[in-house]
C-alpha cells in the first residue's frame, strides 16, 4: 500500500465517530477495561430491552445468549426488526444507549485495516450467508489487506476473516457441527445493526437508517448496485473508488460513466457474491468491457456467474494493475485473449465452471505473479494453447485447479514431463475429470493411462490440499502416494470410480493428513485389513456421504441444454434425488473405537 492509499485509508476511519470515555494508557490496560463484543454485548442489549417485549421473551434470551461462534445451521435466524419491534423505537434506542457506545469502544481498538473490513458487512443483507473468498477479493481490491514479506494477501485476508470471527464480530458458518472447516460467516442482526449505522456516519456506504441502498444522493466512495439502480444520474462527489453489485439482475451501465471515472475504479464486483446458481445475473452487451482499459487502478474484477459474455476484450489487458480476475461460471465465455500474458500483476485468475472454453491461450506461463489459477482446461490439443507442463514455470503457482476433458488425447506435450524442475510448489490442487456417457466410445488404455498419470515423476513437497472429483479408476495412482506428498493435511475424493484407499505397495508410510472426506462414491468400501488408525495416524475429521440420487457435483449441464433445463434441476434441490445421507461423520474427540466400529458396519 502507497502513502496516498494509506492516508485515504486512514481519512475513511478518522470520519467514524468514536466515544472515548476515558485515556488509554495501555494495551493492558484497555483489554482489560474496553468491554468485546459477542456474546456480552449481545446479553447486555437484551437485558436493555427484553421488559419491553410483550411475549416470547424467553426465546429471544435464549437465542441471543447462545454460543458466541453458533453455526447458522444450527439456528434459523429471526427477523429481528419485527413490526413489533419497530412500533417500539427498538433501532433508534439502541442506536442511543449505552450498548452503542460499547461497540464503538471495542470498534475503536481494532486496527484501521481490520475496521474497513467489519464496515463491509453493513451492506449485505441480514440474515445472509456470506462466503470468504468474495469479501477477500474485495479487501485486497481496495488496499484494506496486502501482501507482506512472509504471506501472500489472500493469507492476510484469511488471518483477518478469522480475527473477526474470533473477536466474536461475525459467526462462522459450518455445513455441520463436527465439520471443522469454514465456509462462509453470518452477521448477528444486532451487530449488523450497528455497523449500518456506523457506515452511515462514516459515508463508508450510502444507506437509509434500515440498512437499504440509497441512490438519490452519493456521498460513499463506494457505488452498490441494488435492485433496478442506473447509473445514468450518478453523480459522485468524490473518487470512485468500488461498484459492488449486491441485488442488480440486470446491471447496465450508461455510455460515459467509466469515462467519468478514468482511472479511480479499484473494484469492480459485478458478478454474484452468492454461492448458489440461482443467483442469476445477466449483461444484455459486453461492450462497456472495452472502456475498462482507461481504469488503471482496477485491482479486482468479478463477472463471476454473470450470463451473455462470449468473450474477453484484448482490449482489456489495458488493465495493467488488475490481480485478481474472477470469471467463474461465466456460462456463454467461449474465448479469451492471447495476450493474456500481459497481466504481469495477476495473482488470482478464475475461469472454473466456464464450460465452453475448451482450451487456454499460450501467455498463462508469462503470468509471473500468479498465485491462484481455476479452470484450467486440458482437452483437444490446438495451436497457441497453453499445456499444462509450461505451468512449471509458475515459480508463486500456489492453488491450481484443472479440468481434463473427454476428448483429452493422447499427446505426450499434455503430461506434465519433469525438465529442470522435478516438482510443483502447490499447496492445492484440484483435479476433475469429465466423465464419459454410456454412448461414447470409450477411450483407449493408453489414453487413459495417461490421463490419470499427468504428475508422474512429479513430487509435492508442499500440497496440503488435494482434491480429487469424478476420478475415473478404481484404485489411486503411484504419485498420489505418503511420500511423493510429505504435508497432504486434506484428502478429498468426490465422485467417481474409486473402490479402496489400499496402498500398491505394503512399504509405503502413512498419510500425515488430517481431514478425509469420501463423498458419493458408489463403489467404495472400506476393506477389512484397511486399519484406518494406521494409515491415517494424524486424522482428526472423517466425513463419508452418500447420496440417494444423483449428487450436484455430478449433475452435467452446460449452457447449450438451455435454461429451463437447469431451472429444473435447480427446482428439485431438496428433493430425495439431491438428499444427501452422511453415513460416516467422524472427529477424534469421538473417538478411533467408534470410527472402527462404523467402518465395519459401512
Amino acid at each position: 500500500m502507497n502513502k496516498s492509499e494509506a492516508g485515504s485509508l486512514d481519512q475513511q476511519v478518522k470520519k467514524i465517530p468514536v466515544k472515548r470515555e476515558r485515556e488509554r494508557t495501555s494495551t493492558e490496560e484497555t483489554e482489560r477495561e474496553t468491554p468485546t463484543i459477542s456474546a456480552r454485548l449481545l446479553e447486555e442489549i437484551v437485558d436493555y430491552f427484553s421488559y419491553r417485549l410483550s411475549g416470547g421473551e424467553k426465546e429471544w434470551r435464549h437465542f441471543l445468549r447462545g454460543p458466541r461462534q453458533q453455526s447458522y445451521s444450527d439456528v434459523q435466524m429471526p427477523k429481528i426488526m419485527s413490526d413489533n419491534w419497530l412500533n417500539l423505537q427498538i433501532e433508534e434506542n439502541i442506536l442511543d444507549s449505552p450498548m452503542m457506545s460499547n461497540f464503538q469502544m471495542s470498534f475503536d481498538i481494532l486496527s484501521i485495516n481490520l475496521r474497513l473490513c467489519l464496515l463491509t458487512f453493513a451492506v449485505f443483507p441480514e440474515e445472509q450467508l456470506i462466503k470468504k473468498k468474495p469479501l477477500i477479493y474485495w479487501w485486497i481490491g481496495e488496499g484494506f489487506i496486502t501482501k507482506s514479506r512472509n504471506k501472500t494477501a489472500e493469507e492476510a485476508g484469511e488471518e483477518t476473516f478469522m480475527e473477526l470471527i474470533d473477536e466474536g464480530l461475525i459467526q462462522p458458518f459450518h455445513k455441520t457441527q463436527k465439520n471443522p472447516l469454514i465456509y462462509g460467516c453470518t452477521v448477528h442482526p444486532w451487530i449488523h445493526r450497528m455497523l449500518i449505522s456506523m457506515a452511515r456516519q462514516a459515508n463508508f456506504f450510502d444507506l437509509d437508517t434500515t440498512g437499504k441502498v440509497t441512490n438519490g444522493h452519493q456521498n460513499s466512495r463506494r457505488f452498490v448496485l441494488d435492485e433496478r439502480s442506473s447509473t445514468n444520474d450518478y453523480q459522485p462527489k468524490g473518487e470512485l473508488s468500488a461498484i459492488i453489485n449486491m441485488r442488480e439482475i440486470y446491471p447496465s451501465f450508461s455510455e460515459n460513466f467509466f469515462s467519468k471515472n478514468d482511472q479511480k475504479i479499484k473494484v469492480l464486483q459485478l458478478g454474484r457474491w452468492q454461492s448458489s446458481p440461482r443467483h442469476h445475473i445477466e449483461i444484455e452487451e459486453g461492450k462497456f468491457l472495452d472502456k475498462l482499459k482507461k481504469q488503471k487502478q482496477l485491482k479486482y474484477l468479478s463477472l463471476r456467474g454473470v450470463s451473455r459474455i462470449t468473450t474477453l476484450p484484448s482490449s482489456i489487458v489495458g488493465c495493467q494493475n488488475l490481480e485478481i480476475l474472477d470469471l467463474r461460471a461465466c456460462h456463454n465465455l467461449e474465448t479469451l485473449p492471447f495476450d493474456i500474458g500481459s497481466f504481469k500483476k495477476l495473482t488470482h485468475f478464475d475461469v472454473s465452471e466456464c464450460y465452453l472454453l475448451e482450451n487456454l491461450p499460450n501467455g498463462l506461463e508469462k503470468l509471473s505473479s500468479i498465485e491462484v489459477l481455476k479452470g484450467f482446461v486440458v482437452n483437444h490439443w490446438r495451436k497457441n494453447s497453453c499445456s499444462l507442463a509450461s505451468l512449471l514455470s509458475l515459480e508463486k503457482l500456489i492453488k491450481l485447479s484443472i479440468n481434463i476433458g473427454i476428448a483429452y488425447q493422447a499427446m505426450p506435450w499434455f503430461r506434465v514431463v519433469p525438465t529442470r524442475h522435478s516438482s510443483f510448489n502447490l499447496r492445492i490442487l484440484v483435479i476433475i475429470w469429465q466423465m464419459r456417457s454410456t454412448s461414447v466410445d470409450q477411450t483407449s488404455e493408453e489414453e487413459e493411462r495417461i490421463r490419470l498419470n499427468l504428475f508422474r515423476d512429479i513430487s509435492f513437497p508442499n500440497l496440503e490440499k488435494l482434491d480429487l472429483r469424478c476420478f475415473p479408476d478404481t484404485m489411486l495412482p503411484s504419485w498420489i502416494s505418503p511420500e511423493n506428498m510429505g504435508n497432504l493435511k486434506r484428502l478429498y475424493m468426490r465422485g467417481g470410480m474409486l473402490k479402496t484407499l489400499l496402498p500398491v505397495s505394503e512399504n509405503l508410510n502413512p498419510w500425515k493428513v488430517e481431514i478425509l472426506r469420501l463423498n458419493y462414491l458408489k463403489n467404495f468400501r472400506f476393506q477389512e485389513s484397511f486399519d484406518v488408525q494406521k494409515e491415517f495416524p494424524h486424522l482428526s475429521y472423517l466425513e463419508r456421504i452418500n447420496c440417494n440420487g444423483q449428487p450436484v457435483e455430478n449433475i452435467a449441464w452446460t449452457v447449450v441444454d438451455g435454461w429451463e433445463i437447469a431451472r429444473r434441476i435447480l427446482s428439485s434441490e431438496g428433493s430425495s434425488r439431491l438428499h444427501y445421507d452422511a453415513n460416516i461423520e467422524w472427529r477424534l474427540d469421538d473417538g478411533w473405537e467408534k470410527l472402527k466400529r462404523w467402518i465395519a458396519q459401512a
